[in-house]
């Protein structure tokens, strides 16, 4: 990597720069996530917007998370960012949700019924969601929607707990008590169930690993009693696409519209019709888990995490475009469009920007 061409962080070792970026081009903006204090106390930190020029480093203003006589607000989740510069800022442990103006200003601040978590959805409803049953095969969830003035637009008691969320779809899991029988109901942002999806009677699902993908489909991972583990794809509306039988020790991370599989050392990349193409990273340091992540870059290529190393690669023939080789062993790429990177450095504690020739 190159030297970087500015950095931001805290000026302090204890005030933490979140791992929580979001860049707009178009704005010359990039918001950051940090932590802040107030002069006459170091016990309580609490969490700042900050939106940066993307040219520069140069802060262009920031919003404090604290209010006299209310309190400190603090929180390990990541912002939700509108396209059109609005940020969302809940923090769970006061139950409260701000929205920020792209002009730094607050447009409101609500206070929500319960602790739960909080979804962005495309159309710019905002979701809720709190789990008000935990027994086993007795689960439910309350889901609250919000539009983007902060008005209470419904509240839905729904039987299952919310495994998934996309921008367009929820999934819901429902599962007899004996974890025998799975169900999954898939939601759009209304809270109207499109269809539900029965699996196969004495299989075994988790369906906080399905995949969403960018065209709508979704893509289920079970472990069938004769088969064993399988992946089953379905449209938007429940269509059943198709199914395929999958190594056990695999893991399996979207890609936009297709999806990609990890297993020794090789990620493999699939769409509907079948595999599109292979790479095997052998230089790759497996003596920690690997657990893949993976975004859709702007420029549309694929930036994949696999933890001790970081790639860019051509979406479709997966022929690496960027290797990254970083000074510091705890840095993370988080951010990746043509030829500019954003890197997370912990022990640092800041964010650093470069550019790549």
């Amino acid at each position: 990597m190159p030297a970087p061409q500015w950095t931001q962080g805290t000026g302090s070792d204890y005030l933490e720069v979140k791992k929580d970026i979001h860049v707009l081009p178009n704005k010359k903006t990039v918001y950051m996530h940090m932590q802040d204090e107030k002069v006459y106390t170091k016990a309580w930190p609490y969490d700042t917007l900050k939106a940066v020029d993307l040219d520069t480093g140069k802060i262009k203003w920031t919003y404090h998370f604290y209010k006299a006589g209310i309190g400190y607000f603090n929180t390990d989740n990541s912002f939700l960012y509108a396209p059109n510069g609005t940020v969302y800022a809940y923090f769970e442990w006061e139950n409260v949700l701000f929205s920020i103006h792209a002009s730094g200003k607050e447009n409101w601040m609500i206070r929500l019924p319960d602790q739960g978590k909080m979804h962005l959805m495309k159309d710019g409803t905002l979701l809720h969601v709190v789990s008000t049953s935990s027994k086993a095969g007795e689960e439910t969830s309350t889901v609250y929607g919000y539009n983007k003035e902060g008005k209470q637009l419904f509240k839905k008691l729904i039987k299952g707990t919310v495994a998934k969320v996309s921008d367009t779809l929820i999934i819901v899991e429902n599962h007899s008590a004996s974890f025998t029988d799975f169900k999954a109901d898939i939601y759009n942002s209304s809270m109207n169930r499109v269809f539900r999806y029965n699996f196969p009677q004495g299989s075994y699902t988790d369906l906080s690993y399905s995949l969403l993908l960018s065209n709508g489909n979704i893509i289920f991972r079970a472990n069938l009693n004769k088969t064993g583990n399988r992946l089953i794809a379905l449209s938007s509306k429940g269509k059943v696409l198709w199914g395929r039988d999958i190594p056990g020790n695999s893991e399996i991370i979207a890609a936009g519209d297709n999806y990609m599989v990890y297993l020794n050392k090789t990620v493999s990349l699939y769409n509907t019709k079948g595999l599109v193409a292979k790479q095997t990273f052998s230089n790759l340091n497996t003596e920690i888990p690997i657990y893949p992540l993976a975004e859709i870059t702007g420029d549309d290529n694929i930036l994949l995490n696999l933890r001790t190393a970081q790639y860019v690669l051509d979406q479709k023939k997966l022929s690496v475009l960027q290797e990254f080789v970083l000074n510091d062993t705890d840095a993370e790429i988080i951010y990746y469009n043509d030829n500019t990177v954003f890197s997370h450095l912990k022990k640092a504690n800041k964010i650093a920007k470069y550019k790549l020739k």
